[in-house]
């Protein structure tokens, strides 16, 4: 999945106030959390599956799909 497909799916939309994204992660902020891993994917120049801010955008959307 591309970032502007992301950012198409994920922005300007509502979630739930806490969303689990893994075993041992809970996003209690997530306009924040979005803004901050959307600021690292637009900043990182190498292989896009290896940033760690599009790995938790995809757990992220992951979880919302789980629901």
């Amino acid at each position: 999945m591309t970032i502007e497909e992301l950012k198409e799916e994920l922005l300007g939309k509502t979630f739930p106030e806490q969303v689990q994204i893994s075993d041992d992660q809970i996003v209690v902020d997530v306009a924040l959390f979005l803004k901050v891993q959307f600021i690292e994917v637009d900043q990182w120049q190498r292989d896009i599956t290896k940033c760690p801010g599009y790995v938790r955008l995809m757990r992220f959307r992951g979880a919302l799909h789980q629901n």
